[in-house]
């Protein structure tokens, strides 16, 4: 077992072969142009000033140091006449306040280079032109100065003179007093010429400039590359100009152009603006300065090569790049340098790649580590999975899967149990009826159990895809089982459940049928009976009728019976005798006794009327009642009709009410007679359907199985008739091999190894996986 570290290596490179960018070789000597054009200070300058006798002309941008200020009063003091031209006044605060109403002062004029003019009309004229005014203005400067020749110095006076009377803005004759400057009393200074007059410059240096062949700090844009130019290794402007026929040096050197038109010293600093002053060469003059310049040139420190080769440099070797003049580099005969740590791309990069190639990235020449060998000190790592990485869904898809698997088992363990509670439950009653198939069970109960216990040990994660389906088809036929099992279960228990409903359904019909026939017999003999004793009935009510009807008439009042007309019954028909008649009276003459016997007679005759009258009206209101108590109950109703309505409402209500009695007798007589027969009727029809219901329901019990149920079917996870078990499926990607990680980070596979046998399976699994073989951080580096 060979755990995956990261590699210590060492190795070399030669870099002689190496070819560098144009630069700056570095030599030994350098240039100096101080043994043909010294360097001026405040020194020399005072003793040149002390020498004055007649006449001191300065002319300068600033005049600030003290020694020199005093010694220009001293000098002006001994009675020299001294002119002075500075540019702002109160720059030159200092030499105002101590030599104006000393010195003729003016101001305002803007000024490179400095100029000191001695005695310039004798024969001891001293002429010096500095290329810088910092002398003037500090003890520890110097500047590039030159020795004027006589035509130089009257040159130089003429540009002064027009300079100082033309030009200038203010002068001081008296101390402190400053005055508007006035022209020359001779009016308009002529000149020797214009180069040293503000703004001329730049037109009297073009000839020059277009025959250019060397220079010294710029070129000024001449055109070409044909001229030398030599920079101080401080300019700006060397990686522009950086080319053949350039060189560098780290000493101080004057400002120069060399033509075929006419050498030139100009100011450091030059100002086409401004007054320059600088020097157009004499042929003297020129020749010192050019052989000057090219031992310059060639003594120059940092020398200028296009191509060069690192092996062609020697040891400790300083160097200055075209395109970085500023920074100074150093070749080595030999370096050591450990390298940061390098990750190897992949892992057979990392296994196969020796360290040279796998630090290429960074071993390339570098300017700040130039050598010929350099050995290198590095660790390779492996590819290392990202930190935040996480394993990968496949994991999880895989445990879902497993998950999947045993819940399956575990619906069909549950199944199995529901069904062996179902058949433990059943009846006592249905049992007989399925006493063979539940015989039958047992067996096949532990065979379908050890079938599911030996699914459930097994792994689908760990398996071959052939072991999972093989299973799979296992675990498939043993749910048809399991689901055939629970549907026997089902239609067995169901139809020894239809045998029970079947035989309690035929008891029940029988029962009805003799219910049915019990009824019908009961409601015929009851027909019997009310027909056989209508008669009776009938007579019954006929009898109540008379009874109630003769107790009504025996409560009538006479008078009632003698307003009422009976059958015809009249008083007359009952009189005994022919009523007498009433005699008529006595005449008017007639006597007293006479008169009283025919009164007698009529009143004896009226008394026998009205008795025998009585008498009538008695035995007709006794006729009329026996004749009423005597009607039957069409004569009554026959007596009803011939009295009126409203009297026979008023005064015959017992009577009506006797005949109201008879007839709801009669009635009821015939109503349950016509009930009896309807009894019958729905009776008989009651025991024909008993009968065919019977008949209908069989004699013996056939078996209708019901539409299949998928109830059963739901318990073990089918939906539609489909079982989700044949529809299980596990993740379409195998995990990698065992003692190998998958993880994952922003949508990339990592898949992580330990150990270098593991790496040809990691190989098939990672291409397969679409994942990058890597390794993990902190074992590696364990």
């Amino acid at each position: 077992m060979t755990r995956i570290v990261p590699r210590q290596e060492q190795f070399r490179i030669d870099y002689q072969n190496e070819h560098l960018p144009a630069l700056f070789s570095k030599q030994r000597s350098d240039a100096n142009f101080s043994r043909t054009l010294p360097q001026h200070n405040c020194e020399i300058l005072k003793r040149v000033i002390s020498g004055a006798r007649l006449t001191l002309l300065i002319a300068c941008e600033q005049l600030k140091e003290g020694s020199l200020i005093q010694a220009v009063k001293e000098q002006a003091d001994k009675g020299t006449r001294i002119y002075l031209l500075l540019n702002d006044k109160n720059a030159n605060k200092a030499a105002i306040d101590t030599l104006s109403g000393r010195c003729l002062i003016r101001t305002g004029v803007s000024q490179q280079g400095a100029l000191v003019l001695v005695d310039h009309t004798t024969t001891q004229a001293q002429g010096l032109l500095l290329m810088s005014g910092q002398p003037l203005a500090s003890t520890d400067q110097a500047a590039w100065g030159i020795q004027l020749e006589p035509q130089q110095i009257d040159d130089s006076f003429r540009s002064f003179c027009k300079l100082f009377w033309e030009n200038s803005n203010e002068e001081y004759l008296q101390q402190n007093q400053q005055q508007a400057s006035v022209q020359h009393p001779d009016g308009v200074v002529v000149t020797n010429h214009s180069h040293q007059l503000c703004g001329n410059l730049n037109d009297c240096l073009g000839d020059t400039l277009n025959q250019l062949q060397a220079a010294t700090h710029s070129g000024f844009n001449a055109s070409g590359d044909g001229w030398r130019l030599l920079l101080g290794t401080h300019s700006s402007d060397i990686a522009e100009q950086a080319r053949t026929g350039v060189a560098l040096t780290e000493n101080r050197i004057p400002s120069l152009l060399i033509s075929r038109e006419g050498n030139w010293l100009l100011p450091d600093q030059s100002d086409f603006s401004a007054a320059n002053w600088c020097l157009k060469l004499s042929a003297q003059q020129s020749h010192k300065i050019k052989q000057a310049y090219e031992q310059a040139f060639e003594e120059a420190a940092w020398q200028y090569q296009a191509q060069t080769a690192i092996g062609e440099c020697a040891d400790l070797q300083p160097l200055r790049f075209a395109d970085q003049p500023g920074l100074e580099y150093v070749i080595k005969q030999k370096r050591k340098i450990k390298l940061e740590d390098i990750r190897a791309r992949d892992i057979d990069s990392f296994l196969n790649d020796n360290a040279e190639q796998l630090a290429s990235g960074v071993t390339a020449w570098q300017r700040s580590q130039l050598a010929h060998f350099i050995d290198y000190d590095v660790v390779v790592h492996p590819p290392y999975c990202p930190e935040t990485a996480k394993p990968d869904a496949l994991y999880q898809d895989w445990k879902n899967s497993e998950q999947d698997w045993q819940q399956r088992l575990e619906l069909l363990t549950n199944a199995q149990s529901k069904i062996d509670q179902q058949q433990a439950g059943i009846a006592e009653k249905l049992r007989g009826f399925i006493k063979g198939f539940l015989l039958g069970q047992g067996q096949s109960v532990k065979s379908l159990n050890l079938e599911i216990d030996a699914l459930k040990t097994w792994s689908v994660t760990t398996a071959t895809p052939a072991e999972r389906k093989e299973h799979r088809k296992q675990l498939e036929s043993l749910q048809d089982k399991i689901r055939k099992r629970g549907s026997d279960t089902e239609q067995k228990l169901d139809e020894a459940e239809q045998n029970q409903r079947w035989e309690q359904r035929r008891d029940e019909l029988k029962t009805d049928q003799l219910k049915a026939n019990d009824l019908l017999k009961q409601k015929s003999s009851a027909l019997d009976q009310l027909q056989n004793k209508k008669t009776d009935a009938t007579s019954q009510v006929e009898q109540k009728f008379r009874a109630s009807w003769k107790l009504a008439a025996e409560k009538l009042t006479d008078q009632q019976l003698n307003e009422t007309e009976i059958n015809d019954i009249q008083p007359e028909q009952f009189l005994a005798e022919v009523l007498p008649e009433i005699p008529q009276a006595a005449p008017k003459d007639a006597d007293e006794p006479e008169k009283q016997a025919r009164q007698k007679a009529i009143q004896e005759a009226k008394s026998r009327r009205d008795e025998l009258t009585k008498q009538a009206r008695q035995a007709c209101i006794k006729a009329r009642r026996e004749a009423l108590q005597s009607m039957d109950v069409g004569q009554a109703n026959n007596w009803k009709i011939s009295i009126q309505e409203k009297l026979w409402k008023k005064h015959y209500s017992a009577f009506e009410r006797c005949l109201a009695d008879h007839e709801q007798g009669v009635k009821k007589i015939d109503r349950d007679i016509q009930e009896a027969q309807k009894a019958l009727a729905n009776s008989r029809t009651e025991q024909e359907r008993a009968e065919t219901a019977l008949n209908e329901h069989g004699s013996s019990f056939v078996y209708q199985p019901k539409q299949a149920s998928d109830a059963f079917a739901k318990q073990l996870g089918l939906k539609g008739n489909q079982a989700i078990e044949n529809q299980y499926q596990w993740p379409s990607e195998e995990l990698p091999a065992e003692g190998t990680k998958l993880r994952q980070h922003q949508q990339i596979r990592y898949l992580v190894v330990f150990d270098k046998n593991q790496i040809d399976q990691a190989k098939r699994d990672a291409k397969r996986l679409n994942a990058k073989i890597v390794c993990d951080k902190e074992p590696a580096n364990a």
